[in-house]
């Protein structure tokens, strides 16, 4: 966890001026690494485990306001046997520069006042695959597509944000709605680059379990840098997962016997919820019990959205949310905590 600390480090160091010898400038941070590297590292090791000591305060006092103290320590205590599975969200890579799903799309009627009300209307009821059906068929193919790639292709970015702790939490695997490439970098920079990526439409050649010790990156959607394949229309969804070949029964094999844990979801009424409800009530997963770490607004309606991520067996750990800067905070605290076995103490 050294690497997602040690630059914020280097700023801390060279908040406090800039070493200056006979018209020279060096920063602080570069003086030290480069004149008494045992003393930096152990400077470093010293600051990283200050600040994980930190983020287990502060994740246990916003557990303690939400009263989900113990949800978290189940969820870590499945992690810490390798059973949970991150299903990452758009929400992960807003640090990143990237839009959330119903802001791109709504970015893309640019061109048409009337589509962009009609698109807007169909987000606000959580229908997404109509909104982009509709976008698809007034603008055309090549035109949502075209702003897909604009949005989300670009390689011009640095993965920003508590995204960056997701490989020293989770090794086996990850599902994402996301077409951004945010997860294969973050992975690969870690050193831990996914054994196989699988997108779009070839998630329905996943017939067998997938084996719990293999990671591999799903993504439900498709990419963003390749056009074929992808799932994002409700044809494109139709016409995917027609026949025997349903999106519950795929999803059922990516799960097998792991846990979710739904990062950056809204996790509004969509396939996936539904999908995920539908082998909850069937029997499938019965026991298999899902987790989604999830803002408390002060007008959140607790008791119905518990009800309605029930159905699916899915436990929220709510976290209060006032602004982006708390929320990245937050979620970077909990992270932390789940890569270091739970709360401590």
């Amino acid at each position: 966890m050294r690497e997602y600390f040690e630059e914020r480090i280097c700023e801390e160091l060279d908040a406090d001026g800039k070493v200056e010898v006979a018209g020279h400038t060096w920063a602080n941070s570069h003086v030290f690494q480069n004149m008494d590297e045992q003393g930096y590292d152990a400077h470093v090791i010293e600051a990283v485990d200050e600040k994980k000591a930190q983020a287990r305060e502060r994740a246990r006092a916003l557990l303690e306001e939400t009263e989900c103290v113990q949800r978290f320590e189940l969820l870590c205590q499945k992690q810490r046997k390798q059973m949970v599975m991150p299903f990452v969200g758009a929400g992960m890579s807003v640090a990143s520069g990237f839009p959330l799903w119903g802001d791109l799309l709504r970015h893309t009627t640019a061109d048409d006042p009337d589509l962009r009300a009609t698109v807007a209307g169909l987000i606000a009821e959580f229908k997404y695959e109509d909104a982009a059906q509709a976008i698809h068929d007034t603008l055309g193919p090549e035109a949502l597509h075209n702003d897909i790639e604009a949005h989300l292709g670009n390689p011009g970015y640095d993965p920003k944000g508590p995204v960056n702790l997701l490989p020293y939490c989770f090794g086996n695997g990850c599902l994402t709605t996301n077409l951004d490439n945010v997860l294969e970098r973050v992975f690969l920079s870690a050193g831990q680059k996914f054994d196989t990526e699988v997108w779009g439409t070839r998630l329905k050649e996943q017939q067998g379990f997938v084996p719990p010790d293999e990671n591999r990156l799903f993504k439900i959607h498709g990419t963003a840098t390749e056009r074929g394949g992808r799932v994002i229309t409700r044809q494109e969804y139709d016409h995917t997962y027609a026949n025997d070949i349903t999106l519950e029964a795929v999803l059922n094999h990516i799960v097998a016997n792991r846990h979710l844990l739904f990062l950056g979801c809204s996790l509004g009424v969509d396939r996936t919820v539904l999908a995920l409800t539908s082998l909850f009530q069937n029997g499938v997963v019965q026991n298999l019990q899902h987790f989604a770490i999830l803002p408390l607004y002060e007008d959140t309606d607790r008791a119905l959205r518990r009800q309605e991520l029930a159905a699916a067996n899915i436990t929220p750990i709510w976290y209060p949310k006032t602004d982006e800067t708390e929320h990245e905070q937050c979620i970077e605290d909990l992270l932390i905590c789940i890569a270091e076995g739970g709360l401590g103490g």
